[in-house]
């Protein structure tokens, strides 16, 4: 059957009877627009405007979510080699849909049909936008119709070849090493004016000035400190003004001038007598609760957590408000160490160890800064909840212990936020991102997690996973969304090492090691960049979830063959998913079929010849050597990649 074409633009729009007609949603690849501008579209009453791609050389429908995400992808230098020609593109037609602004929002009363993208003209610059303020391009396959929702909404009427002569910001990978460099500087700044707060003139005493901690905390005037001596003292406490409160220890007053935090005490989640300053809230309730801006807890020992982890299900199906109502119920409801409500921009967390068997720092909007503090919670994760939860914040956790429990650090729509130099054990995740993009996850250490060390879902963008040591795991990095920047990460003894769900993603400079797979190439997209990785001693190297070809570009493999070119690569491809290239690193055998004529000759038919080309994936030009000999000497060698001195301690073991 012959497809009959015309030449619209950059694509192809069929013409004859032989065209694909659309499909329904369920039956695309989805991409475009974040899961939570998605997500709040539709508490708007928004019907986003969406485009369906088929591909020449892709058997999956693409569908994007906004229609500048999808010129943007047509227009990808690399997209004739990934996917080939487009043969019929499809946008929605709002012409019939009586669309309309509302407060920013297209709101429609039914739902858009569907039409070639060709036959379309186009509403830009309008009033209607995104959640998050990008103006929407709208279709329509009536130029009246269009004009009439230019006249109402603002913007004009445009053709495709207009649209496709605009450069929209989709077409390149949005995170690189230099936004790393950029999103540590900005931390550091919140960092640092945090600290100064350790520094706010001495106003009372407990013990000297007033009898109890909560007396201490009423009658301290805003922005002074209170000074908490040795001992123990009750908790429950609400803190309505912007203070200081802290231990009278050196470590929190003035030892605050470097960069550095004390190594984690061993006896967290031992005996709490024998912190200097313990502050029991009794099995009930939070132990400190914030509700003012830029309130500032250090140097304390916070216990007797009370257990509620979700508020009861009468109170979590009765939710209602926003399109993620029932998450901050779920998860911003429960008890623990210090609560921060919405009201509590600003809080500062430093060198603070909490026993818990709910959460150790539940941050409900805002922004925080969590600094050197000890989490211990449930033996059992089920049992348990997070060691930092921020929902709805932009957070900075950095240099802390989170033991047990079920999420070291669980991040909801905190975008921006940054988890650094931390260390997670025997908890479901160590860190875990929900609705959360341009974050950065950097230079953490997990041992030993149920599920995974890093886990990021709902489909965000712009996120950064880097230096982060994984090992004795079920899985390593599992990524999803798009223009995300996973570098430099050290993943050993796990079941599934990294995966590439991802797209439009780099994934560079990673050490795997005795892994049962190295990487799972589990996206159905393959527009990611996977180079200068080093695969040594796993089980399998590489595994696929689909019939889809995945082209890596430069790795290193432990038991690829053929000669070594000037460049440093060798002369054979790799295919670590293939019967016999997989087995290269376990028997000698192999490599000897492997060169034999048949095999050579049969393997280059197969990339030539349409129909033929192996699914999986295939590295055209592996290393002969490791791009990264020194994080890989110390993955064998059982030494940490990443973080401060003291990870290494048998204290912190």
């Amino acid at each position: 059957m012959v497809f009959l074409v015309a030449v619209v633009g950059s694509f192809l729009v069929p013409v004859g009877e032989a065209a694909p007609e659309p499909v329904t949603d369920g039956e695309v690849i989805q991409r475009g627009y974040t899961g939570a501008t998605q997500q709040a579209a539709a508490e708007r009453g928004e019907t986003l405007p969406r485009v369906q791609v088929f591909y020449s050389q892709y058997e999956y429908v693409l569908g994007y979510v906004g229609v500048s995400q999808a010129v943007a992808a047509l227009d990808a230098p690399d997209r004739r080699d990934r996917f080939g020609y487009p043969l019929a593109v499809y946008v929605s037609d709002y012409a019939g849909a009586a669309p309309a602004c509302r407060d920013g929002s297209l709101v429609t009363e039914t739902t858009p049909a569907w039409i070639a993208a060709g036959d379309a003209v186009y509403v830009v610059d309008s009033g209607a936008q995104t959640p998050t303020g990008e103006s929407l391009i709208v279709p329509f396959g009536d130029q009246g119709a269009a004009a009439a929702f230019a006249d109402d909404c603002g913007g004009r009427v445009v053709g495709w070849e207009t649209l496709d002569e605009r450069e929209f910001a989709a077409t390149t990978v949005a995170v690189s090493e230099s936004a790393v460099t950029d999103r540590h500087r900005r931390a550091d700044q919140r960092v640092t004016a945090a600290r100064a707060h350790l520094d706010r003139e001495v106003s009372v005493v407990v013990g000297r000035d007033a009898a109890t901690l909560a007396e201490a905390v009423t009658d301290a005037p805003p922005n002074t400190t209170v000074v908490v001596p040795p001992g123990r003292y009750r908790g429950g406490v609400n803190v309505t003004k912007p203070l200081t409160i802290r231990a009278s220890s050196s470590d929190t007053a003035g030892a605050h001038d470097g960069d550095t935090v004390s190594p984690p005490d061993p006896t967290v989640g031992g005996d709490a007598q024998s912190a200097p300053v313990v502050i029991d809230g009794g099995g009930n309730g939070s132990v400190l609760r914030v509700d003012a801006p830029n309130v500032t807890v250090a140097g304390v020992r916070l216990t007797g957590v009370g257990n509620e982890t979700v508020p009861p299900r009468d109170e979590l199906a009765d939710a209602n408000g926003s399109w993620d109502a029932r998450v901050l119920a779920a998860y911003g409801s429960g008890d623990a160490g210090v609560t921060a409500t919405p009201n509590a921009s600003g809080l500062y967390v430093r060198n603070v160890s909490v026993v818990t068997n709910a959460s150790g720092l539940l941050v409900r909007g805002g922004d925080a800064v969590v600094d050197g503090v000890r989490v211990q919670g449930a033996d059992g994760w089920q049992d348990g909840f997070m060691g930092v939860a921020a929902l709805r914040s932009t957070v900075v956790v950095q240099q802390s212990l989170f033991r047990d429990g079920r999420d070291g650090v669980y991040l909801h729509r905190a975008d921006g936020s940054v988890v650094r130099n931390n260390r997670f054990e025997r908890g479901r995740f160590g860190t875990h991102l929900m609705y959360s993009s341009d974050t950065l996850v950097a230079d953490n250490v997990a041992r030993e997690q149920d599920l995974a060390g890093v886990v990021v879902m709902t489909s965000p963008s712009g996120n950064a996973i880097v230096g982060n040591d994984v090992r004795r795991s079920r899985a390593g990095v599992l990524t999803a969304g798009s223009r995300t920047y996973v570098a430099r990460n050290v993943i050993v003894d796990t079941d599934d090492g990294l995966s590439t769900a991802a797209t439009q993603s780099v994934y560079e400079h990673n050490v795997l090691v005795d892994n049962e797979v190295g990487v799972s190439a589990t996206s159905l997209v393959p527009s990611s960049t996977v180079a200068a990785n080093d695969f040594a001693g796993n089980d399998r190297h590489a595994s696929a979830s689909s019939s889809v070809l995945r082209v890596f570009d430069g790795n290193y493999w432990q038991g690829a063959t053929g000669k070594e070119r000037p460049d440093g690569t060798r002369s054979r491809p790799y295919a670590p998913t293939a019967p016999l290239d997989r087995q290269l690193h376990h028997t000698d055998a192999a490599a000897t079929l492997r060169a034999s004529p048949v095999v050579t000759a049969l393997r280059g038919f197969r990339g030539s010849a349409p129909g033929l080309r192996s699914a999986g994936v295939i590295d055209t030009a592996p290393l002969a050597e490791p791009a990264n000999p020194t994080r890989l000497a110390r993955a064998r060698n059982g030494t940490t990649a990443a973080g401060p001195a003291w990870f290494d301690t048998e204290a912190a073991r």
